[in-house]
């Protein structure tokens, strides 16, 4: 199958549209999204991977109407045409439902700035290993309750997208030499700055270090693996320095600067610098388990 329409739309009349709640398009060079799609009423998941997808248009837009119970949209090593948004994604009837919108290895380099008025508030929206160079307006105005913009050559992060972010923010793999020196965030706030050059916190983080480790949660209240703050801060562990080097800042965290031992066990509790995944999909895993099937003999 080319991936044409007409092709897809008579592969996919072979299905039960009444009950499918999944469909998944993988290996494909050239994926025109058929019509058909929107006869779909109880699809909760549609994930593309490996896949170029050359046509979405508006009449197989993913709507209310036709997808309301649509719960997950994962785009996975796909492109589209001009790393844009396809139309297909950006109807005014967006489902309320789809809460999980996960787009990794892509090339996407801009979103529409109307995108907060179409898509649902407050959900999960990662755009990771994509083509932004700079964090668009429209998806701060989502507020999403985790964001992750993972491994995108965006070079500064605003205040508003650490204000208007609930839970979670992923920003490692970027080209951040540093982060805002304001911002209102929860004390229960996570924060990924992996592989980043950060080289100190401001005190905002304070609170965010004074509530780690209350509750258990298997994230880390700040990840920053690879990071200059990192590099000292095993040094300072090793003995093999005494001090951070980041010159001091008003308003700069007095915790995570405070090199003394006394002070260890809360930078262990709130700063790790261990292994993680670059990406928060599990794109290793979608890897192996998508292989075409002559990689797997």
């Amino acid at each position: 199958m080319d991936g044409v329409s007409d092709e897809v739309s008579i592969q996919w009349s072979t299905f039960d549209r009444s009950t499918t709640s999944g469909l998944v398009i993988r290996h494909c060079p050239h994926f025109e999204v058929p019509v058909i799609l929107t006869e779909f009423k109880r699809l909760k998941l549609l994930k593309f991977y490996n896949t170029t997808i050359t046509e979405w248009n508006e009449s197989a837009a993913l709507s209310q109407t036709h997808h309301p119970s649509l719960v997950m949209l994962f785009l996975v090593r796909v492109n589209m045409t001009n790393g844009e948004l396809p139309t297909g994604l950006q109807g005014s009837g967006f489902p309320k439902s789809l809460m999980d919108i996960e787009f990794c290895n892509t090339n996407l380099r801009v979103l529409p700035d109307d995108l907060d008025l179409k898509w649902p508030k407050s959900g999960t929206i990662y755009f990771e290993a994509s083509n932004l160079s700079t964090v668009p307006d429209s998806l701060v105005r989502l507020s999403p309750y985790v964001t992750s913009l993972a491994l995108n050559p965006i070079a500064s992060i605003p205040e508003s997208i650490l204000m208007r972010t609930a839970g979670y923010l992923h920003v490692g793999g970027t080209l951040i030499t540093g982060l805002p020196q304001t911002a209102k965030i929860s004390p229960f706030f996570k924060l990924r700055v992996d592989r980043t050059n950060v080289s100190f916190f401001w005190d905002w983080v304070d609170p965010m270090v004074a509530h780690a480790g209350l509750v258990y949660n298997s994230l880390p209240t700040i990840l920053a693996t690879g990071s200059p703050y990192c590099s000292e801060l095993q040094r300072i562990f090793e003995g093999s320095q005494s001090n951070f080097s980041a010159p001091w800042r008003q308003g700069v965290s007095m915790t995570l600067s405070d090199a003394s031992p006394e002070n260890w066990a809360t930078l262990k509790k709130a700063v790790s610098c261990g292994a993680w995944t670059q990406t928060l999909y599990p794109v290793e895993f979608e890897d192996n388990y998508s292989k075409i099937a002559t990689e797997l003999d």
